[in-house]
């Protein structure tokens, strides 16, 4: 079925009689029209015909294959059904730009049908179908000289029109001896195209699919390995409560937390860091930091002294952007003194028994920030009923439906509700607090909470 008139994009004139450019999704449009209004045997003969061909060619391309495949089977039914000398199949990259995807000659012919500038500016871009019985005498393609010199004369083109606009083109081409195209033969290739287009839609969606799946199989099996990265019990600390987790926005976190006993028990090394990014590149970074410091706590070194060990090796394995904020600290169990360094962390809490709130704001800059950081050592003591609040900022920086932030303050409040009640009581506590303050918007970052109470006197 063809429109009412052919379409010309460049003049209001009608059209010469070497070429005929019609709107393609005009064309599939009068070909849906009712049977029922044709007119004659004849043209309900060939609606007929038209409905089997197609038919054929769906269920011919309507199996699984693979994308080459389905290029060449889309091939063989156009050189059935049209018989051209040539014929080429065009796509378009992710980036925009056309490739030959598939191509095929017959009577012997070796060359590759060329991809004309002029052929891809009125087919793909303006979604056209072309109709060329003369390349030489059109004026559109008057300056194809690749098209001339390969010795096209007649020409077929159809865009592969997906939901989003072209795929790409078909083009088929012939010399005026052996097979002059007509326009019945572009109204049935415009009609092949979008059955291609649709199975071409069709796989891509299928490959994407299945790129999911594959994906999301790394997703799990990485987010198993940050899991055994990750304290799978907190130790027993005589006089102390100590309770964490991490939550990731992404199925795999760039935060990271640890908790190791040492010195036969007299020191526990408290860590809490937070890579700079999220999912799986934060991850790997995360994964670097841990091995990195693993070393240095086991030997017993100082807060600041792992962290400069680790600022320099991050720096140097790292790009630029990225860094990590982190807090270290060494418990001393008898005592309660708590010797820190914070890497350009969130400040943590120190909930004093009495009601008091201090915070522990920085003493150097996020680790490979910049080379050759140094960094300060801190100390506070954690008295009886003393809770220690360390977390990352997914808390703290998690927004409602209206845009607006946690804010530490509120997570203050909290913890100060809170915290005399013991550290899964506040865990849970600060967790319902944070869902009710979201109200069921993704949280976007990874979230980190490590709690240590000293136990009051009496308990």
């Amino acid at each position: 079925m063809q429109p009412e008139t052919p379409v010309d994009l460049q003049h209001d004139n009608p059209l010469d009689e070497t070429a005929v450019l019609w709107r393609a999704s005009d064309v599939l449009r009068a070909s849906g029209r009712d049977p029922a209004r044709l007119e004659g045997e004849e043209s309900l003969r060939r609606y007929a015909a038209r409905l089997r061909m197609l038919n054929e060619v769906h269920q011919a391309l309507g199996r699984s294959i693979g994308l080459d495949e389905l290029l060449g089977l889309i091939l063989d039914r156009v050189f059935d059904h049209l018989k051209p000398e040539r014929g080429a199949i065009f796509l378009k990259t992710p980036g925009g730009e056309l490739r030959r995807a598939a191509n095929r000659s017959g009577r012997g012919l070796g060359e590759e049908l060329p991809c004309s500038r002029s052929l891809v500016r009125e087919v793909v871009e303006k979604e056209m179908a072309a109709l060329v019985l003369d390349v030489e005498s059109d004026q559109r393609f008057s300056g194809a000289m690749s098209l001339k010199i390969s010795g096209v004369r007649s020409l077929l083109a159809a865009p592969l029109l997906g939901p989003d606009g072209s795929l790409g083109m078909i083009v088929l081409d012939s010399r005026l001896q052996i097979r002059q195209f007509t326009e019945e033969d572009l109204d049935l290739l415009i009609s092949l195209a979008s059955v291609a287009a649709l199975h071409l839609r069709n796989a891509a969606l299928a490959l994407e699919a299945a790129e999911r799946r594959r994906l999301e199989a790394e997703v799990t099996l990485a987010r198993r390995i940050q899991l055994a990265l990750l304290p799978a019990h907190l130790p027993a600390i005589a006089g102390y409560e100590l309770q964490g987790g991490t939550i990731p926005s992404r199925g795999v976190s760039g935060d990271y937390f640890q908790v190791v006993e040492r010195k036969d028990g007299k020191e526990c090394f408290l860590l809490v860091a937070d890579v700079s990014g999220k999912g799986m590149a934060a991850s790997l970074l995360t994964a670097s930091l841990e091995a990195l410091a693993a070393g240095p706590i086991e030997d017993g070194l100082r807060a600041d002294e792992i962290c400069d060990r680790l600022s320099r090796q991050l720096f140097r394995r790292t790009p630029p952007e990225k860094y990590a904020t982190a807090f270290l600290a060494v418990l001393d169990v008898e005592t309660g003194v708590l010797r820190y360094t914070n890497a350009g962390h969130n400040p943590p809490l120190v909930v004093r028994a009495t009601g008091e709130v201090e915070r522990l704001g920085p003493t150097g800059v996020p680790l490979a920030l910049i080379a050759n950081a140094t960094y300060q050592l801190g100390e506070i003591a954690l008295a009886p009923g003393d809770t220690l609040v360390m977390y990352t900022d997914g808390i703290v920086e998690a927004c409602d439906p209206d845009d607006q932030e946690y804010e530490l303050e509120r997570f203050e409040s909290i913890c100060l509700r809170h915290h005399a009640d013991g550290c899964d009581a506040l865990q849970k506590a600060a967790a319902v607090d944070l869902d009710s303050f979201a109200r069921g918007i993704p949280f976007a970052d990874d979230r980190t909470l490590l709690l240590v109470r000293r136990a009051p006197l009496g308990e």
